[in-house]
């Protein structure tokens, strides 16, 4: 729930994230929310947390990814970048043993998310707005994996001969998590008072800031790094009609591949503690990118998204149009948008499904400014 509304003294769910690649939490599971550990979240960039209470207990938010894998991905991806800031000093490229190491977390991360439900598991990861740079990395290669793993196993894909094939899923879905644990490894080389600053970049600082698909592809330039990893790194911010960078690609000519990344990046962006912007909620996310279906984003891959991510996840606190407020219990993999809310009342506790009462609606949804931008 989000802070603002945790009340003094309410148990911690589980565990607050730093984001960052020693994976200390800020504050363990258990502890008892009192103003100050608030007012320190808040510092940190923390808005939301999860609550143990009488009225949720049992409602348990699936994560896309277990708690040791988000653990060892996370200080991967901290060494390789690490990694990369001395090969930026030295003109080299990113080591062997960095590449090789990625690449076994992505194959461990295709494997772990092959055997989910895969439909509206918890994605955000609630941490600090410093260990953005680390966590995104790894949420965007979670989500794109999911979408990847969906869309593959549904239709398969066009290989390099351009036939349609189901064969070895498993390499294809390894090198497109490689590629989205490095999709942003290039920003390295943006100065950090242009990556870091608060406010809207002007037009001299936004040059710079496209340079870093380009810088990333640099760093990767070993033969030992496959194209479909580059052309991830490279083409994550082109837009499907056209005024993306740092080529201008659209539709087609951008690789289905770098297509999954930019759905995940946009979505993960949006939704996460940065340093320059707010995290806004799941359901802004989502409606940012069922928006630009066709537009900025390939419509097959959107589509592909919207079966998997719900605008309203399990634990979400959420408010209705006729004034009672609850927590989303559990979603219906075939609606979504209609969850089933728990609600709490003066001596009452019940769960309303949301797909058996159409007059009931989900205050910021059906009434969402659609004017809404992925800045």
């Amino acid at each position: 729930m989000p802070l603002n509304r945790a009340p003094d003294g309410a148990l911690l769910g589980k565990d607050v994230a730093s984001g960052r690649a020693d994976g200390m939490p800020l504050l363990r599971a258990g502890t008892l929310l009192t103003p100050r550990f608030k007012d320190a979240l808040v510092r940190a960039g923390v808005h939301a947390v999860y609550v143990d209470d009488e009225e949720t207990r049992g409602i348990d938010p699936q994560p896309v990814l277990s708690d040791e894998t988000r653990s060892a991905a996370t200080a991967a991806v901290s060494r390789a970048f690490d990694g990369a800031k001395d090969s930026l000093k030295t003109g080299r490229p990113l080591s062997a043993e960095a590449v090789e190491e990625l690449q076994g977390i992505a194959a461990r991360m295709a494997e772990e998310i092959g055997q989910t439900d895969d439909f509206a598991l918890a994605l955000a990861d609630l941490s600090a707005a410093d260990g953005y740079t680390l966590q995104h990395s790894v949420d965007v290669a979670a989500l794109g994996l999911l979408i990847g793993q969906r869309l593959y196993n549904t239709r398969g894909y066009i290989d390099y001969r351009g036939r349609r094939t189901y064969e070895r899923i498993d390499a294809r879905m390894t090198r497109l998590g490689l590629g989205l644990l490095l999709h942003d490894v290039g920003k390295l080389a943006v100065p950090s008072e242009i990556l870091n600053k608060p406010g809207k970049l002007d037009p001299a600082e936004w040059e710079v800031m496209k340079t870093h698909p380009l810088a990333g592809v640099e760093l990767l330039r070993s033969d030992l790094v496959s194209p479909l990893v580059k052309v991830v790194v490279r083409s994550h911010h082109e837009r499907w009609q056209g005024g993306g960078y740092p080529d201008g690609k659209v539709e087609e000519e951008i690789h289905e591949l770098a297509r999954i990344a930019a759905v995940a990046d946009v979505y993960d962006a949006v939704t996460s503690e940065r340093v320059y912007a707010a995290a806004r909620p799941a359901h802004v996310g989502v409606r940012i990118i069922r928006e630009g279906r066709g537009d900025a984003f390939d419509a097959e891959i959107v589509d592909v998204f919207s079966q998997l991510v719900a605008p309203f996840p399990p634990g979400d606190s959420i408010e209705l149009t006729d004034g009672r407020s609850g927590v989303v219990a559990r979603v219906p993999e075939d609606n979504l948008d209609r969850p089933v809310v728990r609600i709490s009342g003066p001596g009452q506790l019940y769960e309303l499904p949301l797909a058996d009462h159409p007059e009931v609606g989900i205050v910021g949804w059906e009434d969402m400014d659609l004017s809404l931008q992925a800045a």
